[in-house]
């Protein structure tokens, strides 16, 4: 059992590195910026022209709210699972319904990156899709990176003394 959950655990975790975008709300920063690097160096990276790199955005900005969607409902049920796991005596039934619940979502979503993939293939040729892969491998790797880098970054510092403004404290007599 705990082993089941530890596979679930991390099948999930790497869903919430981007964070929460409902399908209905604008596309997120990350989301924006790997658009326009995709749109500005796609092309030149796998050997396509500008059509080309449209209708891969297309075909990625079709599926966007279908995975979306299946990320927020496994988030939803982890969170139920860590509520359910939390008690003193879980239910088991309660907890078998949860996981085979995550995984149907998980498998779902593989199936539709597996047929978002298919269809990104059948615009390329075999060395444009190797490039393809290649390209998205890296962009990935910079993304992570640069979150990374963001992460480790000291606090903002305090602004300088001067800057700071004095408020005086009247204490009442008595």
């Amino acid at each position: 059992m705990r082993r089941l959950v530890l596979l679930v655990f991390l099948a999930i975790v790497p869903l919430g590195w981007l964070g929460p975008v409902a399908a209905s709300e604008p596309p997120s920063p990350v989301d924006q910026y790997k658009e326009e690097v995709k749109r500005s160096q796609l092309g030149p990276a796998i050997g396509v022209d500008q059509g080309t790199v449209d209708k891969l955005l297309e075909i990625d900005r079709r599926y966007k709210p279908l995975k979306t969607q299946l990320n927020e409902e496994m988030r939803s049920e982890f969170a139920r699972l860590q509520h359910l796991l939390s008690q003193p005596a879980p239910a088991e039934p309660e907890v078998q319904d949860i996981l085979q619940s995550m995984i149907q979502k998980r498998q779902e979503k593989l199936n539709l990156e597996q047929k978002q993939l298919e269809e990104e293939m059948a615009v390329l040729t075999p060395v444009q899709q190797g490039r393809y892969l290649l390209f998205l491998m890296g962009l990935r790797k910079k993304m992570v990176k640069e979150a990374y880098n963001l992460r480790s970054l000291p606090a903002s510092p305090r602004p300088p003394a001067s800057t700071l403004r004095e408020i005086p404290v009247v204490q009442p007599s008595r």
